[in-house]
């Protein structure tokens, strides 16, 4: 392989950390701007076609049954506001979904509201949140380019179509929270400089604020609210609560599950706002999750952990900081919580397959059990003054289901609003199994295994696929893409939900964080035995597929275990284990990592660190690393350094290790449908010529 490669000059550079001098031959290419990553970057993408090139008619036959796929009417379930419905709706293969606006729920000819389309030539410029004024005839909308984490808010009038002048910069982890008809919260970081690349910069996110903009004003004039500056690294995110009383700001350490809650009252005029809030710090230490869901008056209503891993409600008076459980802890993961007038919607996560329920909030009430499909409910509206709530669910078989009801009766007013309908997918042809197994020190974990009826073999190509960090479950959903590699490729899909989601509460996470981290990774491992030992793939036939903290994943596994897969795709992945923390938003992940900086971390971290931990003389898998340029979540020099020491330590054994590097494209978010297919066709081409997965028409 190693004519293959490009010649990549490897630096002298050291630096000492905790007594251990650590090589840095690669340094240079953490300066995305540099004219030598750049160059570095155009011929990893020119070594990864050189390579594929044999499998053009492969992978040309997955764009166009990835393309066919991927072109079905979807659309959102619909929000009601100002007696109109709207809902985001995509023809199939446009880029960016279009917000369209409806007279009633059968309306045939619905008007465009919103197209993000038309506001970059590439379909690379993205909606992100949006809220509406209390009188509803005002919508402010926050957008990215090129996948960036960066965020502007513009503001339409709904009734004229017209667009206000505001145009706010620089936010960023930003909701978007609107006080009356005024104008709205939002949050923000300093100004870079004027001619920085928004996405491209590798600087430390430090100094999140939160300010409030007078709709009709500069940005110049926004209020600073809330500023934490002996807290560079916090993140704050401000809501105001449904009767436009209070100002609830939920004070983030980086990702640490626990969180603080300060409420303040606010003022009856725009003018009073501009003196300091009074804020109460109901809750001021880091022991608990909290999360605003609905109040009363001074009576706030939150999920918390606080004593329940996996989820409670509780009623805290604001005057006595009292706090009382309202919906105990329950046997499942409390995933989502709406107060709807007098009646409470929640979603339980029950072995990995959301259930909603609904009661009334006070007394003793029956939670009363609603009948829906197996899947994920991926989206739900509600509003606290109207009746009317709807909500998608989705699973590995099911594109896409809305519903709507009236929350005075939910049960018995359960409509299906919308099924997106997927030509060529014929559900019966499927089977969709959950499996329990045990991971080396006897954790039960569960395994969703979806394949082909009659398709299961140890010749099967299996995609294996995790994540297991940050309190993020892996739950049922639907791609297009993947029905092609069961439906096209003969393929068998696997995911296992290993610890560190959220699967079975806050001491699952735990349970693959910090000191534990190496969980996961075994986890992940015993899952690719489990399918071999009862004959479902080889590992021959077996490759690994991960994203951010799931390309940590990968590549750990890849080092640890790289006799059981063939195949390695690591998408913008973690992969720098003594460095992560000083790049972007990267010490926001210290809660999950912990931090290199600390001794008895790093002593951790040096164990699994990827690009630290590749051995010499190894057969490795072939191994693909995928990032974005304008990644600013997990910075691109992560899978520059990987992708670059894979090919310097086994030139010549194992492999292919091969780069696709996106240009205009950031963490995954916003991605345009054309740079999907593209993506995922590249993948699943190197996928199939890796584990011999042949193409049935």
């Amino acid at each position: 392989m190693k004519s293959l490669y490009p010649v990549v000059r490897r630096a002298a550079t050291t630096y000492q950390l905790h007594g251990r001098t650590i090589p840095e031959p690669y340094d240079y290419l953490e300066d995305p701007c540099n004219a030598e990553t750049k160059e570095f970057v155009r011929q990893q993408n020119e070594a990864f076609d050189a390579y594929m090139k044999s499998s053009n008619e492969v992978r040309d036959k997955i764009v166009e049954r990835v393309t066919a796929m991927l072109n079905y009417a979807r659309t959102s379930n619909p929000s009601l506001h100002a007696g109109k419905y709207y809902y985001q709706y995509n023809t199939g293969l446009q880029n960016q979904s279009v917000i369209m606006q409806a007279t009633s729920l059968k309306d045939d000819n619905p008007t465009v509201f919103l197209d993000p389309n038309t506001l970059s030539a590439d379909g690379t410029t993205a909606l992100k949140a949006h809220a509406w004024s209390e009188n509803e005839e005002l919508f402010a909308y926050s957008l990215s380019d090129k996948g960036s984490d960066w965020q502007y808010i513009q503001v339409l009038n709904a009734e004229t179509g017209e667009q206000l002048p505001d145009k706010l910069n620089w936010a960023k982890f930003s909701g978007i929270s609107w006080w009356k008809n005024d104008g709205f919260f939002y949050q923000r970081y300093p100004e870079l400089s004027e001619d920085v690349d928004k996405g491209a910069e590798t600087d430390s996110a430090q100094n999140h604020y939160v300010c409030f903009h007078k709709v009709g004003t500069a940005q110049s004039e926004d209020l600073l609210i809330l500023q934490v500056p002996e807290h560079p690294q916090w993140i704050l995110a401000a809501e105001v609560t449904d009767d436009h009383e209070y100002l609830v700001i939920r004070v983030m350490n980086g990702c640490d599950p626990n969180n603080l809650i300060w409420i303040a009252k606010l003022p009856t005029t725009y003018e009073e706002l501009k003196r300091p809030l009074e804020f109460v710090k109901v809750v001021n230490t880091f022991v608990a999750q909290y999360i605003y869901v609905g109040n009363e008056g001074k009576m706030f209503y939150m999920t918390s952990t606080k004593g329940a891993s996996r989820k409670k409600i509780v009623s805290i008076n604001l005057e006595t900081t009292e706090e009382k459980d309202v919906v105990a802890e329950q046997e499942s993961v409390l995933n989502r919580a709406a107060l709807v007038k007098d009646t409470l919607i929640v979603v339980y996560l029950e072995d990995v397959k959301d259930v909603m329920y609904y009661r009334k909030l006070h007394g003793a009430a029956e939670m009363k059990k609603l009948d829906l499909p197996l899947g994920t409910i991926t989206s739900l509206f509600s509003d606290y003054k109207k009746d009317f709530v709807s909500f998608k669910v989705s699973s590995f078989m099911l594109p896409g289901r809305s519903y709507v009801m009236d929350i005075n009766n939910p049960q018995g007013s359960l409509t299906v609003y919308k099924d997106d309908v997927v030509n060529g997918l014929n559900v019966e042809d499927y089977v969709t199994v959950q499996h329990f197994y045990q991971s080396a020190d006897g954790t039960k974990i569960p395994m969703f295994i979806v394949h082909k009826k009659g398709s299961l073999s140890p010749h099967s190509p299996v995609m294996l696929y995790g994540y297991g960090g940050f309190g993020i479950s892996l739950t049922p959903s639907f791609s297009p893409s993947r029905i092609v590699f069961l439906q096209n490729l003969g393929g068998v899909l696997a995911i296992p939900n290993i610890r560190g989601g959220n699967e079975y509460g806050q001491l699952w996470h735990d349970a693959g964080r910090l000191t534990k981290k190496q969980n996961c990774f075994t986890d992940f491992v015993s899952a690719a035995k489990y399918l071999h030992s009862n004959k479902i793939g080889s590992p021959a036939t077996t490759a690994i597929m991960g994203g951010s903290n799931g390309g940590l994943l990968v590549a750990a596994c890849a080092n640890q275990a790289p006799d059981e897969f063939s195949c390695v795709v690591c998408q913008v992945g973690v992969l720098d284990m003594f460095k992560f923390h000083k790049f972007t938003i990267g010490h926001a992940w210290i809660s999950d990592y912990g931090n290199p900086d600390e001794e008895e971390d790093f002593r951790v971290l040096e164990k699994y660190s990827p690009i630290h931990n590749v051995r010499p003389g190894v057969k490795y898998p072939a191994i693909l690393v995928v990032t974005g340029d304008h990644d600013d979540r997990v910075v691109p020099l992560h899978s520059l350094k990987y992708v670059a020491t894979l090919q310097h330590t086994n030139p010549e054994l194992g492999g292919p290790f091969l780069a696709r590097v996106e240009v205009a494209a950031g963490h995954g978010f916003g991605k345009p449908t054309s740079k999907i297919i593209a993506e995922t066709s590249d993948m699943y081409a190197f996928m199939a010529k890796s584990i011999g997965a042949t193409w049935h028409d």
